[in-house]
């Protein structure tokens, strides 16, 4: 054994010398991977093979699981039907690649994936029949013929469907390339039976053969010009090694593919009947003849057995050979010897074609491959006949002929069968049980190519093959886990799915798309070189404008930007897009299970409950309450998510910054004052837009800082509460409260009220008038003062001058005082509420008593209660309801200086006066207060209001008198309209009867429901017709001449219950916006806006007919049903088993049934359509005078009244403009801040709600001004 074992060496060596030198004259050709050195075989680890000798129990390439590409079979059978189509592709991007140079057979999946779905494959044609002649083979291996085989299988590979599609006449057949395709396996039989792995093998791609191997392939030739692409491929298990070679199609030359058409067959047919005038010219061959002869002359050596067997020569004059092609090609081109003889008898001289010898091919390497060339030839005869077979007509003649018969008998096939067969796979087994020919469309998705993965492989399989991908090829771990991820998907494998959750990679092809949908083009730019702050500012842009982001849109930006901070491992990242806020309010309300109009305590309740119910919902109720917290800007919520909610303080505390930072971000320098810092901020806070979800938190954080920093209480109760407290504010920096001193009603909020306005206040600090004064001013005016439509007495100028003068000391009190609250005086209350008919006594000095006439006298009496004769009126107070409202708007700039100017005014003269005219006390006892108070309590607001402003008109010098001698003043100027009232007859239009009235204030009613204070104004100034004796039918109107600087309206919410006989408070909403014009209500001749009117009343009457239409359809009868329940009832009657049992005729009943239905189909459709065009025409009429902004007013005062008709609370709400514009609450003595939530709240059954509204004329704005302190 040992002597053969060496001679076996040797002949193995000098075998591979020679294929040394012959590589070596082509290395350069075809990019051959057999090279010299250095050999695979020369790195093995020399434990691997003992001896010199391999004894095929031991692998060749223990390492070759570390080779790319790895490919399964499925994979490198798909490669092999596409290979050619990308060699000779057209494609720019394939072409780009060189795939159309390389093929694919030694590529990686991910260089070709994305375009193998748009390839269609070629087919795998191979013959069945192996009797005839064979195409499959098996050697014995030279280096180990004990245990190792190799195994050859020849086939062509070619579209036949394409090829029918391209076909139209016999010419075109050869025009169609059949590939040849030659695959060897080498099979290591003892390994292979001690194999443990059991499903799909991998197999990876070899660069080098060991030098056993080289010598069982060695009739490989990777220079062989018709070699068109092949690759080497090794189990990783068992070292199974596959040779693929795909060869370009035999008869190849233009001369061949000449030979075989119409027209040289008939030439070639027609010469030789020249030649011999036994052929029929009639008779010329087809194209299958040709094929046939050719074939059998190609299958004649491959079917000789032995030496012992004749070798079939051709005669070189048969008419078949030299009809059916040019035989000179025989010796020429396909390796036929010619061989001539004298014949003795004839002495002529015959010629034959000798085919080679193929007898040896398995020993003698050189006639195996001429063996398999002319394989290749006889099948691709073969198939090409066959061809040619199915062009013939179903009833032609040459149907019955030998060629057309022997083509056909021949066994072919397109199946994937044999190259499992060959392999040993079990799916060959898949095959044979379903009969299955081709591949799932799912085998040529990308990600199943770049797993190597065909769609009926298990899931061990698939991860086996994606983490052999992953750890060979970590560059491109992203691609594969998009791959594993998407065939997880498709395949809705729950163990893939799991799998791939447990995953941490981020897929490729899903950053790149995350890259994209943040517009940054991952092939320029660094993504390790990517911040969280970046990838936050980009998506935060992205995201920004709501009306142009789709919602499918803004779930792509959010996963991505999930994705991407899972890539840079971003927590913020990741947090951030987790808790944005919802982007629809609405969401975050239900998903708490509230409704929108509760307030910030319900919210935190529902939170809490919500997550005790269902703890698994906190992130969404997270999600929720910072979202509402956004939306209403509430700190107090903020502070309360980030209390149940600690992440939020993670990654937006006040540990984020540094102090500088902090006062950066609230644009303040460090010298600012917390009261400044604060202005800024609540300015920051309220009224810039939201740009982004988290500046509230951002700007929290901030202050924050800014209040640990400084130590300042201010700001910490501030960020607790998220008002100011003003206890914490030194006293000039907020307005002064009002002590009740005993159940003084509205006094109080009237009392700032007046106070607010900055023009009343400056004229009553700066009173100092007497009653000698007027007495002069009448004297020398010659005018009858009047107020009110009457003459004014001495007296009440007297009681009015004492009004103004407690009036004043209050006002100065509120200026100058270092407490937070004062005490107005009793006179004070009592002449505000005491009618100004009823006298009153002054004291003065010591016991004189100053009477009405100014004269002084000895008297100690106390006045009595009879001095009031008045009897009190039997009227309640009004209420109107608080709605939620926007933010208030910050004045403009040229308010600012207006205001900053009357600041220096009125500190000058506000400082400077002193109170140099004494006031007198009047003579009043607790009685006759406590009946005053009840008075006040009796009375409307506007009845008090009248009262007060009487008194400091008549304790007033005119500024002019008008034409009836009404006195023009302050009080005129600020809170007096005009209106004109025309009475016009429709029987003589001409002669219209005028009347201008003034106004202190507009009553508007709430009777019949209205939608919003316009709709109260409307029905104010609506035209009414009337019929009068001196005119009859007329129409009345009402329009404004002259719109007061304030403007006050009275909301009318006392009514009297007939039935129960008492008086009621409605508290019916009534919705009113801060900003409201009054260009509608205007006497106007501008033909645009009484075009407008005409058109708005006529919308108006049509509004009201649609209503009540669908009132009528709503309404229900005694029974308490609507008209379309009486038509269901009946229905339900009619179709009763009662109904059924009676005589009535089945056909009547039906009828009448069908009747109803079809009525109650009319009534929902007609009520669906008066919905839609009432809310259509509502929608209009609101927006009408949007063009009309000359009379603009803004809302600064909002009178509050909770409680009954009878009795209640009372405080005042008042605006700040001058402070960022916020809104005070002024309950008596307690001033504090509130949000315009609370002052703009219009919720059904509030029971605190607003009776009094006053608005200011815009641009004048400046005169509100409702903080004024200067302490001394």
């Amino acid at each position: 054994m040992p002597n053969e074992d060496n001679e076996l060496q040797k002949a193995i060596e000098n075998h591979h010398n020679q294929l040394l030198n012959q590589d070596k004259e082509n290395a350069d050709r075809n990019g051959s991977v057999i090279e010299d050195l250095p050999l695979y075989g020369t790195s093995i680890n020399q434990q691997s093979i003992p001896g010199d000798v391999d004894d095929g129990k031991h692998l060749l390439y223990p390492d070759i699981a570390t080779n790319l590409p790895l490919k399964t079979s499925d994979r490198l059978l798909d490669d092999i039907l596409c290979d050619t189509i990308f060699l000779y592709s057209t494609d720019p991007k394939v072409m780009q690649k060189g795939l159309q140079s390389r093929g694919i057979l030694k590529e990686s999946m991910l260089s070709y994936s994305t375009f193998r779905s748009s390839i269609r494959p070629n087919c795998l044609g191979s013959l069945t029949d192996q009797v005839v002649f064979q195409t499959k083979s098996e050697y014995d291996s030279i280096s180990c013929p004990k245990y190792n085989k190799i195994h050859v299988f020849q086939a062509v590979i070619f579209n036949p469907s394409l090829g029918e599609q391209q076909i139209s006449t016999f010419d075109d057949i050869v025009k169609i390339p059949i590939y040849h395709l030659k695959v060897s396996v080498k099979v290591r039989q003892e390994l292979e039976r001690l194999k443990k792995h059991v499903g799909v093998t991998q197999f990876h791609s070899l660069d080098h053969l060991h030098e056993y191997d080289r010598v069982d392939l060695s009739t490989f030739d990777s220079s062989d010009p018709n070699l068109l692409d092949y690759g080497i491929y090794v189990s990783d298990d068992t070292n199974k090694l596959i040779l693929i070679e795909i060869f370009k199609p035999e008869f190849n030359s233009p001369e061949e593919h000449e030979s075989f058409t119409a027209d040289a067959i008939k030439k070639r047919y027609n010469a030789m009947c020249v030649k011999n005038e036994s052929l029929d010219k009639s008779e010329t061959p087809s194209q299958v003849d040709c094929f046939y002869t050719l074939f059998k002359i190609f299958k004649g050596p491959l079917t000789r057995k032995s030496k012992a067997e004749p070798t079939k020569t051709i005669d070189s004059g048969n008419l078949a050979l030299n009809t059916h092609l040019n035989p000179e090609w025989l010796t020429s081109k396909y390796g036929f010897q010619a061989s001539s003889e004298i014949d003795e008898e004839t002495n002529e001289i015959f010629t034959e074609y000798v085919p080679p010898d193929m007898v040896d091919y398995v020993n003698d390497l050189e006639t195996r491959k001429i063996r398999e060339s002319f394989v290749r030839k006889c099948l691709q005869l073969i198939f090409w006949g066959q061809l040619s077979t199915s062009l013939l007509a179903p009833n032609s003649p040459l149907k019955n002929t030998k060629s057309v018969k022997g083509m056909s008998s021949l066994q072919t096939s397109f199946s994937t069968l044999p190259w499992f067969h060959l392999l040993g796979e079990s799916r060959a087994r898949i095959l044979l049980n379903s009969n299955e020919q081709t591949h799932s469309p799912l085998d040529a998705e990308p990600h199943f190519i770049n797993l190597s993965v065909s769609h009926y492989y298990t899931d061990g399989d698939i991860i086996r093959n994606y983490e052999s991908l992953s750890s060979l090829d970590p560059e491109n771990i992203g691609l594969y886990f998009d791959a594993l991820t998407y065939i997880a998907n498709r395949k809705g494998a729950y163990q893939l799915i799991a799998y791939c959750g447990k995953q941490d990679i981020i897929g490729q092809e899903a950053l790149e798309n995350a890259l994209l949908m943040f517009k940054i083009n991952p092939k320029e730019c660094n993504i390790s070189e990517l911040n969280e702050a970046t990838l936050l500012s980009i998506y935060k842009f992205e995201t920004s404008n709501k009306s142009q982001v789709t919602s499918n849109h803004l779930t792509n930006l959010k996963n991505a930007l999930r994705l991407l901070a899972k890539y840079t491992k971003s927590d913020k990242l990741k947090f951030y897009v987790d808790h944005e806020p919802y982007r629809a309010l609405s969401q975050a309300y239900d998903t708490l299970s509230i409704d929108e109009s509760v307030d910030e305590d319900i919210i935190k309740t529902a939170y809490s409950v919500k997550i005790n119910d269902s703890p698994g919902l906190k992130l969404d109720c997270d999600r929720a309450l910072y979202t509402i917290a956004i939306s209403k800007r509430s700190l107090d919520l903020f502070n309360f998510l980030t209390e149940e909610c600690p992440q939020f303080s993670n990654y937006y505390g006040p540990e984020k910054l540094d102090y500088q930072e902090a006062l950066k971000l609230l644009q303040v320098n460090e010298n600012a004052s917390d009261e400044t810092i604060l202005k800024i901020f609540k300015q920051k806070w309220f009224d810039e837009n939201v740009y982004e979800p988290d500046q509230f938190l951002i700007l929290r954080a901030a202050l924050t800082k800014i209040s640990i920093e400084r130590n300042s209480t201010l700001i910490t109760n501030f960020l607790l509460t998220g008002t100011i407290d003003p206890n914490s504010l030194p006293p000039e920096n907020w307005p002064t409260g009002i002590n009740n001193i005993g159940n003084t009603c509205y006094l109080n909020s009237l009392l700032q009220y007046y106070f607010s306005i900055a023009p009343l206040r400056r004229y009553v600090l700066e009173y100092q008038k007497t009653v000698e004064n007027f007495n002069d001013h009448l004297s020398n005016s010659g005018h009858i003062r009047r107020i009110g439509g009457r003459e004014i007495s001495r007296g009440e100028v007297e009681r009015s001058i004492q009004f103004i003068y407690q009036l004043r000391n209050l006002f100065y009190a509120m200026v100058h005082t270092r407490e937070r609250c004062v005490t107005p005086s009793k006179e004070l209350a009592y002449l505000a509420f005491a009618p100004s008919n009823v006298e009153v006594e002054f004291e003065v000095e010591g016991n004189k008593v100053v009477d009405q006439t100014g004269v002084l006298s000895d008297s100690k009496k106390e006045t009595t209660d009879d001095a009031f004769t008045t009897k009190i009126k039997d009227t309640s107070l009004i209420d109107l309801e608080m709605e939620d409202g926007l933010n208030g708007d910050v004045g403009t700039d040229a308010n600012r200086k207006k205001n900053e100017s009357n600041d220096a005014e009125v500190s000058e003269n506000e400082d400077t006066t002193g109170l140099t005219s004494p006031t007198r006390v009047a003579k009043i006892s607790s009685d006759q207060l406590e009946n005053a108070l009840e008075m006040g309590r009796q009375q409307d607001v506007t009845e008090c209001i009248g009262n007060v402003l009487f008194q400091i008109e008549s304790g007033s010098e005119p500024i002019r008198y008008d034409e009836d001698n009404e006195q023009y003043d302050l009080v005129k100027q600020l809170f007096y309209g005009t209106t004109k009232q025309s009475i016009v007859p429709l029987s003589a239009t001409n002669k219209v009867r005028t009347k201008v009235e003034r106004f202190l204030s507009l009553l508007i009613n709430i009777g019949d429901h209205p939608k919003d204070i316009y709709d109260a104004f409307d029905s104010y100034f609506k035209d009414e017709y009337l019929t009068m004796e001196e005119y009859g039918d007329v129409i009345r109107t009402v329009a404004v001449t002259t719109f007061p600087t304030i403007l006050q309206v009275q909301i009318q919410r006392v009514y009297y219950d007939r039935e129960r006989l008492m008086p009621f408070k409605s508290i019916v909403p009534l919705p009113f916006k801060e900003v409201i014009y009054m260009d509608r209500y205007a006497d106007t001749e501008n033909p645009l806006l009484l075009a407008k009117k005409k058109e708005t009343e006529e919308m108006k009457q049509k509004l009201k007919v649609m209503k009540n239409r669908q009132r009528e359809l709503l309404s229900r009868d005694d029974s308490g049903l609507t008209r379309k329940d009486a038509f269901l009832e009946s229905i339900k009657l009619l179709e009763s088993d009662t109904i059924k049992k009676t005589p009535l005729k089945i056909e009547a009943a039906n009828d009448v049934i069908k009747t109803l239905r079809n009525n109650v189909q009319n009534i929902d459709n007609e009520l669906m359509k008066l919905y839609n065009d009432i809310n259509s025409l509502e929608e209009k009429i609101s927006h009408q005078f949007d063009d009309f902004k000359e009379y603009g007013y803004s809302l600064f005062s909002v009178f509050i009244h909770r409680g009954e008709a009878s009795y209640g609370h009372y405080w005042i709400y008042i605006k700040d403009r001058n402070r960022n514009g916020i809104w005070r609450k002024y309950n008596d003595e307690t001033i504090s801040e509130v949000q315009e939530e609370e002052v703009f709240n219009f919720n059904e059954g509030n029971t605190a709600t607003p009776y009094f509204l006053v608005y200011v004329k815009q641009g004048q704005e400046g005169d509100i001004e409702p903080l004024k302190r200067i302490l001394k």
